[in-house]
């Protein structure tokens, strides 16, 4: 942190003086002013959304309100500074928190003017101390709820027959491929970028199934359990 500078004359007046008499090694060492040292070590910043608060990555869901928060170390400092939101070279806000609403992260905004990049925070004594960052905004994919089989279809065939499972996922973000898994009777299969799946071995009775999708930064959708019944036709005409 830089500080204030403050005038030492009088005390290199007097090692320039014991210089003279041999005695410079007294003055090696040369306190610093009150003032100088800055309390506050270090400056993070954390988002708080859906009543959560996260420290790395900075990831924000771009369908709900969100919040950046200044953290100090030490945090019993916390009140003794001012905070500064920036973008670039221009202060967005002032305070320990800085609030991001949708608008501020729709995608129709190739640059998001309103979310800071930069977090200054400056003390009394006019010590200072800053921390870059970044705002990563994210849309999580989505699973339509019309899938097949539907919830509650009854299906016809034996062990040997292969039921087909569908389903239609996506991204609006388009950040990445979507990653699937197909959750039959509790046990998970990683079907990776496959929306449909041709799946036997299903005895007579209920059997249940969902989906689950997830994009390449994280962020998930799933439908509920579903239930389908299987009618075992082994020796029908």
């Amino acid at each position: 942190m830089s500080s204030m500078k403050k005038t030492k004359r009088s005390v290199l007046d007097i090692c320039l003086a014991l210089m003279a008499g041999g005695l410079f090694s007294a003055c090696l060492h040369i306190p610093n002013a009150p003032g100088d040292d800055p309390k506050i070590t270090s400056v993070e910043v954390l988002v708080k959304q859906f009543d959560e608060t996260k420290e790395s990555p900075l990831k924000i869901n771009s369908d709900e309100d969100a919040e950046l928060i200044a953290l100090v170390n030490p945090h019993k400092y916390k009140d003794d500074v001012k905070y500064y939101w920036y973008k670039g070279d221009d202060v967005l806000g002032e305070g320990m928190t800085y609030a991001i609403s949708t608008d501020d992260m729709a995608s129709s905004k190739k640059i998001k003017k309103n979310i800071p990049d930069k977090l200054v925070i400056k003390d009394r004594e006019k010590n200072s101390l800053e921390t870059t960052f970044q705002i990563i905004i994210n849309v999580p994919p989505q699973i339509s709820a019309d899938t097949k089989p539907a919830d509650g279809d009854t299906l016809y065939g034996n062990t040997h027959t292969p039921f087909q499972f569908s389903w239609k996922s996506s991204d609006r973000d388009e950040n990445g491929h979507l990653s699937h898994i197909l959750e039959i009777d509790g046990i998970r299969y990683n079907v990776g970028e496959l929306q449909q799946v041709s799946q036997s071995g299903f005895t007579e009775g209920r059997h249940t199934y969902r989906i689950l999708v997830e994009d390449s930064l994280g962020d998930k959708d799933s439908i509920p359990e579903q239930e389908f019944f299987v009618i075992d036709t082994l020796g029908a005409p």
